[in-house]
């Protein structure tokens, strides 16, 4: 996160801050690598079958469950809340970064 000053601390007063030009730059760059790690490390299970515990139903599209693979990774794919607390077969179809748009799997 890009530093703010705090009123009182010492840090506020210093001298020698680092101009905002700079710290947004760093900033953008860092969130740029994160943002290409996160896509390598995603992308590995694009295409594959996995299990995933279903949490919710998705709160920006309520066609779509969100649920969370063995590893952590958060998984959209349509669905409604019986599937809640359930364990379900999903198709990867679609790497974004740091989750996957999925497709259930019929048993």
């Amino acid at each position: 996160f890009i530093y703010s000053k705090r009123t009182g601390t010492p840090a506020a007063v210093m001298e020698n801050q680092v101009p905002e030009a700079v710290v947004k730059d760093r900033f953008n760059r860092l969130l740029e690598e994160v943002q290409t790690i996160a896509a390598d490390v995603c992308s590995r299970f694009e295409g594959s079958i996995q299990d995933v515990l279903v949490e919710e139903v998705n709160h920006q599209d309520p066609e779509l469950v969100t649920g969370r693979m063995s590893s952590n990774i958060v998984v959209h794919f349509k669905g409604d809340a019986s599937l809640i607390g359930k364990i379900v077969p999903v198709k990867l179809t679609s790497c974004r970064n740091f989750y996957y748009i999925g497709e259930p799997v019929q048993a």
